[in-house]
């Protein structure tokens, strides 16, 4: 039920002086990179905090406090319940692995609206034995720090980088250079692929960076592990998916369409273009994400000129003529 991941049993009695000061003081530099570093006993309950705010509460007010009794359950965001929570803990201490997930937490007084947080917990470790959890919390709904103006990314340097600085996605270079070596084996083995191109211009400037990163992180929960994601501008991402044909990804398109709105900010819609390439037609990377930006345009022009509300998106599939 949760994805753990097995962790060395080093023992901090082993290490020399210096780097034993340095590890006793990993919350404050922690405490610097997120929204909360916190160290728990093997109950979860809050032993020590980082330097900053601690849940708009005083920290003196949550030391000893089980973690999981902070727990909001929110089953349309799928994050963990109290109950999972402590289970979390308890494989955590007993084997030793780490874990990372969404929750939704209450902050300042019980009866405020919960916030949504990713969660990577950690063991912590004592001479060779697990006494509890190190913990670090990414307030998801936070609004972005911008760098300044002299020292924001220009649009060339992030063109040129491997991954996207804002998603985590593949630039849209790599993405695709990675696709095009899906080609020659689809070919052999007779398959078809497909590109999406998912669009949500409609979400205005002020909001493209954090509907992007909401929707790169929904679609990374979503998509099979042999599909590919890479955001291609501003207001685009796309999904590469092998053996996958245009019924099929329509089927798909259309469930985002439907879907993905509710778990955007200010429930953006999302247009989707949807373009084929068939086993042996020849088509390269460039001939295939015209065609999708082609569908996705398409789409947009029958959401501009639909009478239906806007939240209920569009999908489109390019077609030979």
């Amino acid at each position: 039920m949760f994805a753990m991941q097995n962790v060395g049993m080093t023992s901090s009695s082993s290490l020399p002086a210096d780097q034993l000061i340095t590890a006793t003081s990993w919350l404050v530099v922690a405490g610097m990179l997120t929204d909360l570093a916190f160290e728990t006993d093997q109950m979860g309950c809050f032993t020590g905090f980082g330097p900053g705010r601690v849940l708009d509460q005083p920290a003196a007010r949550l030391l000893g406090t089980e973690m999981a009794a902070l727990i909001a359950a929110d089953d349309q965001a799928r994050t963990l319940s109290a109950a999972q929570f402590r289970a979390v803990i308890t494989t955590i201490c007993t084997e030793c692995v780490a874990w990372h997930g969404k929750v939704k937490l209450r902050t300042g007084e019980t009866t405020a609206p919960g916030r949504l947080y990713r969660l990577s917990l950690a063991p912590r470790l004592q001479q060779g034995h697990v006494i509890g959890t190190y913990g670090l919390l990414f307030d998801i709904e936070a609004p972005e720090l911008a760098l300044p103006e002299r020292h924001a990314l220009g649009r060339h340097t992030q063109a040129n980088t491997m991954l996207d600085v804002e998603t985590g996605l593949w630039s849209a270079r790599t993405f695709g250079e990675e696709i095009a070596r899906r080609f020659d084996r689809l070919d052999v083995e007779g398959l078809p692929g497909t590109l999406l191109y998912l669009g949500f211009a409609m979400a205005g400037a002020a909001l493209t960076s954090a509907v992007a990163m909401r929707l790169a992180e929904e679609l990374r929960d979503i998509v099979r592990p042999t599909d590919l994601l890479g955001r291609i501008d501003a207001t685009t991402i796309a999904l590469w998916c092998d053996g996958m044909d245009h019924l099929t990804a329509g089927e798909r398109a259309a469930r985002f369409c439907a879907q993905l709105p509710a778990i955007l900010p200010e429930r953006t819609p999302v247009i989707v273009g949807v373009a084929p390439r068939w086993a042996g037609s020849g088509d390269d990377t460039t001939t295939v994400t015209e065609h999708a930006a082609a569908a996705l345009r398409l789409a947009e022009i029958s959401l501009q000129r639909s009478d239906e509300q806007a939240t209920s998106g569009a999908w489109r599939v390019w077609q030979r003529a």
